[in-house]
């Protein structure tokens, strides 16, 4: 395995992760023939990710791939400068795809944190420690950044919740994102 930065070429598997992220299991779904819909939905979403003024923008993406150069899981992450800016950016682009009030959520990350927003992992390639992989990759560009690392877990999440304390993330309040309630957590070690 190999873990390397994305190129706008991978757009297309970065919507299943981001999508997949958000609590859809597209990517089991996606091995089969997927709906009319959720081909929409991925298309709109590649769309966005192959901008630079995003949220999900494959600049902001780390990938994991296998020896034979297939896509084994992802990361969006990026700092938290601009946040508010790229997310009115992202969600005014995914309009139709957004059934939660936007306005009403809290801001993910704040100015000098490093966000880790989007981790998936395929399927079949779950549990090797794939995750983790990407996640210690983005702690290192929090690192070189000299930010903190933050991220949002669901709170009956109890694997990724051991996962992030695991590698130094603790609780740190609580965020109301996409109409849920989530735990927000930080690693503060630079």
């Amino acid at each position: 395995m190999t873990i390397r930065k994305a190129t706008i070429s991978d757009s297309p598997f970065i919507a299943l992760v981001v999508v997949e992220a958000l609590g859809d299991d597209i990517m089991e779904r996606s091995e089969g023939t997927l709906s009319e819909q959720d081909n929409h939905r991925l298309a709109l979403l590649a769309d966005v990710i192959c901008r630079d003024d995003t949220l999900y923008s494959w600049r902001h993406t780390i990938i994991a791939e296998d020896t034979d150069g297939t896509p084994l899981g992802a990361i969006v992450a990026y700092p938290g400068d601009n946040y508010v800016e790229m997310r009115t950016n992202t969600f005014s682009l995914l309009r139709e795809l957004i059934s939660f009030d936007v306005e009403s959520m809290d801001a993910e990350a704040r100015p000098g944190e490093y966000y880790l927003d989007s981790l998936a992992v395929t399927p079949h390639a779950r549990g090797k420690g794939i995750a983790r992989q990407l996640l210690l990759s983005a702690i290192d560009e929090a690192k070189e950044q000299s930010r903190p690392a933050i991220l949002a877990c669901e709170p009956n999440n109890l694997g990724a919740k051991a996962l992030y304390e695991s590698l130094g993330f603790r609780h740190d309040g609580d965020l109301f994102i996409f109409g849920h309630h989530y735990l927000r957590m930080e690693r503060t070690e630079m």
